[in-house]
């Protein structure tokens, strides 16, 4: 029998690369009947002229950088509402990213669940709405551990799946991968890995997708404005040797692709110095990227992966991490910064 055969949960996340579609799934798959309210819309176009200069003001002079996201909410506001209505009792209520949802919304959904929890899988700092929800929810959790405020706020990292059975396949076949939408503060870190790892021999497959119409930062890397969903990417990452990792700078929470790598059993750099704290972190699978030498990355190819240990795997599985959202338990920490991991190779 599944560990949550029988419970109910209500689910709002983001639709973005089909992400609540996964989500959906990760819980039917733990036995979960599943009231999915998620974000679900078209391409968000504006109405007029107006409304993208309010837009524009609301953004760049009244600090309001989520407001785009406020529009396609109330576009889909009664809608959501209606769905909400239609549920009688849940045992639980999950919200990723509850800043995209409006507190009326999570209030009338918390009357209908026994348990409501939040989770922003962005730093706080990012879309500062959250803020204002913290509250509204039983339990709350941050995906990087400086956001810690109150007592309520539990650290907490993202996870990797256990309800895909993704296959070799020649077609998404590479020695190292990378995806990320085109940010111009980390182009250059981009452009410098991957064109480190092309000078190497290795073929690098890598999907850099740019929304609107300026020119990106690049020298001799392609970018498109077409998106990947998640379960497509998945199937990249485990056809591939090493996976690539270059997160936002404003902050330390650890990115998916750390948590294919473990689930795959991958090698992954990263610019993440932080990763090197938490417990699975061993040199012979994590390569910290900072402008190191051409020797000590070729080393680090060539050396051994080291299994990890069953529960430190298990740990950073979507398992082990609904589980920990749904308990009243403290959550086992997962950073160690007194491991003192020796690398099997030699620099």
């Amino acid at each position: 029998m599944k560990k949550f055969e029988g419970k109910s949960i209500v689910l709002g996340a983001p639709p973005q690369y089909g992400f609540a579609d996964l989500i959906e799934r990760e819980l039917r798959f733990q036995g979960f009947r599943v009231y999915n309210i998620s974000l679900v819309q078209h391409d968000f176009k504006y109405r007029n002229f107006a409304e993208r200069l309010n837009c524009y003001i609301h953004k760049n002079f009244l600090g309001q950088k989520n407001y785009k996201t406020y529009l396609k909410f109330k576009r889909v506001e009664d809608r959501i509402r209606n769905c909400v209505a239609a549920i009688t009792h849940a045992d639980y209520a999950l919200f990723i990213r509850p800043d995209q949802y409006s507190e009326e919304i999570i209030q009338q959904v918390r009357s209908k669940a026994d348990h409501t929890i939040g989770y922003q899988w962005d730093g706080l700092n990012r879309f500062p709405e959250v803020y204002k929800r913290i509250d509204l929810f039983d339990r709350f959790f941050v995906f990087d551990p400086k956001d810690v405020s109150s007592p309520k706020m539990q650290p907490i990292t993202n996870f990797y799946t256990n309800s895909f059975d993704i296959k070799r396949h020649e077609a998404y076949e590479s020695d190292a991968y990378y995806l990320g939408s085109y940010l111009k503060n980390r182009a250059p870190q981009v452009e410098e890995m991957v064109l480190t790892l092309q000078q190497l021999g290795l073929t690098v497959k890598y999907h850099i997708c740019q929304s609107g119409k300026r020119k990106p930062h690049f020298r001799h890397l392609n970018t498109t404005d077409t998106d990947i969903n998640y379960r497509e990417n998945l199937r990249f990452a485990f056809n591939s040797k090493v996976l690539l990792d270059v997160p936002l700078a404003l902050h330390d929470g650890l990115s998916f692709r750390t948590f294919e790598a473990i689930g795959f059993d991958k090698k992954l750099i990263t610019t993440n110095d932080k990763i090197r704290q938490y417990d699975f972190y061993h040199p012979n699978n994590v390569f910290v990227w900072k402008g190191h030498s051409r020797s000590k990355l070729l080393d680090f190819l060539e050396a051994p992966y080291v299994q990890l240990a069953p529960h430190i795997k298990e740990k950073y599985s979507f398992n082990h991490w609904i589980s920990s959202l749904l308990s009243n338990s403290q959550i086992e920490p997962a950073i160690s910064p007194s491991v003192d991991w020796k690398p099997v190779f030699a620099y």
